[in-house]
């Protein structure tokens, strides 16, 4: 028995659904050089008597690729056999058959005689992030009960290295005396074992403990995690066919990991600390996490007319003016966790025109606390400038008497 190769190549450009009528227009017209006219003078249609020939698929029409991984690249070969009485003719490519995503290679060999089979090999590989696939690519004939076979290819597209619930986490704000503690989990959906051999934190700021996941724990973050998907990412199914579930592959070996932050370690302000882990998988060996917030300092300023205090991003935002007038506020503000011998000084501004000057309230009762009125200047006729909270103005302070302490916060501004 004399067996024909008949090559399908499967090419997956999964994308928004938006972009899916401009895939198929691309896809039909670059499948095959043949206008219209030309493919229907060539389809193969059945003869108006007999005899036949008669397809017979071996094997099945369709086939799970099973977990694959981004970027793979597979194939599978589907078996027809002709056990009819006349020639079987095949044509691949006919316009609007194949799915979107699909095109499908010239056929080596287009005749299968009686008790023949030829060999149907499609290829694929997935260009772009998806969560699964379903397609299909359909071969024309002359069998009057066969005239269009479609075969499809489906599967799940597993991740190699995956931080769950996600590679960042907020903690809001931390006091100085609070400890917040993270669980995460780092798993891989595509290879049997893998070691997780250290962890880093280059900030220092967080301890870390870990753990391997037991099979139940696989099993239920696969149950957590099925119906997540990140921006990018989409189900490569078609509601004409055959759906693989739109679940993620059961994660097969990862570790769990509890990260504690403590605000004691933290400078005030915003803070984002790293966790790096480092593991013996051969590609994405090496995966981040990242754990973002914001340490209380010890100053607070109150509500004010022309000033407003982010205690979050300690920024303390005055607006917009204009240059030539310049603008000039007065705040009260709370320094904590001093006694009452601690001295504020100021040590520098950052633009330098920035005038600051402190008047403390010997009147105030609170014995760990200091309340202040602080004068904040930009002075007339100083050059336009835009301080955002990425790029931001600095008051740098000092605390003597008692515990020293360099203490510092930000300002924020557009002057025009």
């Amino acid at each position: 028995m004399r067996i024909a190769v008949v090559i399908l190549s499967i090419v997956l450009f999964v994308g928004l659904l938006f972009f899916g009528a401009k895939t198929y227009r691309e896809t039909v017209t670059a499948t095959d050089n043949l206008r219209p006219d030309e493919q229907a003078s060539e389809l193969p249609l059945p003869a108006k008597s007999g005899p036949h020939p008669k397809v017979v698929i071996l094997g099945g029409r369709e086939f799970d690729f099973g977990v694959m991984e981004q970027g793979q690249e597979s194939s599978h070969a589907f078996l027809i056999r002709n056990d009819g009485q006349a020639t079987l003719r095949l044509l691949a490519n006919y316009k609007g058959d194949n799915t979107c995503e699909c095109t499908v290679g010239k056929l080596t060999r287009d005749t299968v005689p009686p008790g023949e089979t030829v060999e149907v090999l499609v290829q694929w590989g997935v260009k772009k992030p998806v969560i699964d696939f379903a397609h299909s690519a359909t071969i024309r004939t002359n069998d009057p009960e066969a005239m269009k076979i479609p075969f499809v290819v489906k599967g799940l597209i597993g991740r190699r290295a995956v931080i769950a619930p996600s590679s960042t986490r907020a903690v809001g704000q931390l006091a100085n005396d609070e400890t917040v503690k993270v669980d995460l989990t780092l798993h891989t959906e595509t290879i049997d074992t893998f070691k997780l051999l250290k962890v880093e934190n280059p900030g220092g700021a967080v301890t870390f403990k870990t753990r391997p996941l037991s099979a139940g724990e696989l099993e239920q973050l696969a149950d957590n995690s099925s119906n997540t998907t990140t921006k990018k990412e989409k189900s490569g199914q078609l509601k004409v066919i055959s759906k693989v579930g739109g679940k993620r592959p059961t994660p097969r070996a990862g570790y769990a990991i509890t990260a504690t932050v403590t605000g004691a370690k933290l400078q005030p302000g915003p803070f984002q600390e790293t966790l790096t882990f480092h593991t013996d998988l051969e590609k994405d060996h090496s995966v981040s996490f990242h754990l973002t917030g914001s340490r209380s300092g010890y100053i607070e300023f109150m509500k004010a007319q022309g000033a407003k205090w982010d205690s979050q991003k300690l920024l303390l935002r005055l607006g917009t003016f204009q240059a030539t007038k310049g603008k000039s506020v007065r705040v009260p503000m709370l320094l904590k966790e001093v006694t009452p011998e601690t001295k504020l000084q100021v040590i520098g501004t950052k633009p330098d025109f920035m005038k600051v000057k402190f008047e403390r309230d010997p009147e105030f009762p609170a014995k760990t606390k200091h309340r202040y009125w602080m004068t904040l200047t930009v002075p007339p006729g100083q050059p336009p400038v835009t301080l955002t909270a990425r790029r931001h103005g600095t008051i740098s302070l000092e605390t003597k008497g008692g515990e020293k302490r360099s203490l510092r916060f930000f300002v924020g501004f557009v002057s025009h």
